[in-house]
């Protein structure tokens, strides 16, 4: 993707956080998902009986770790692991679609690393998973697919195998 390109994504980003409304119009004419197969399951015990862990369509990732691919208009259907002892030093964020400033001065906004944390020092929470994970929202075209299709499912498994019971999911 040219520094061109991202560079308007990045500022029709900014302009979209300044006018809400121009959102909404971009919503009318997207073409979005609606997904209405997956069923509801209530949770069976106390969350302080429960492990928990974090997922995040906000593009975040290590500082080391690869890059999510800006350079694709239908975005990147990939994850991020990311280790849940991580300081959020160690994060940043690679997504052009959304203002992130904030989030950047403060990665609990979009992946509450430390507020997690807090639940489980004060046993709100039973443990916390092994691992986090890291998604890029505007996923769209063909990527739908490889997102529903392949990488989800593989996540799911792996959270599965971690045993972990609820995910806090924060899109952005």
């Amino acid at each position: 993707m040219t520094k061109l390109k991202r560079t308007k994504n990045r500022a029709l980003a900014k302009v979209y956080s300044k006018i809400p409304s121009l959102v909404d119009l971009y919503a009318k004419k997207a073409d979005l998902v609606v997904n209405t197969t997956t069923p509801f399951t209530p949770l069976n015990k106390p969350l302080a009986s429960c492990r928990l862990a974090l997922a995040t369509t906000a593009g975040v990732h290590l500082k080391d770790q690869e890059p999510f691919d800006m350079s694709d208009k239908s975005g990147d259907p990939s994850y991020r692991e990311i280790p849940s002892d991580v300081s959020v030093g160690q994060l940043t964020i690679t997504h052009d679609y959304y203002n992130h400033v904030d989030a950047l001065s403060d990665p609990n906004l979009v992946l509450p690393v430390e507020p997690l944390r807090q639940l489980l020092r004060e046993r709100f929470i039973g443990s916390v998973g092994p691992r986090f994970y890291g998604f890029m929202g505007h996923i769209q075209g063909d990527h739908l697919d490889i997102l529903t299709g392949l990488t989800a499912p593989e996540v799911a498994a792996a959270l599965r195998a971690d045993e972990v019971e609820v995910v806090f999911l924060t899109p952005t």
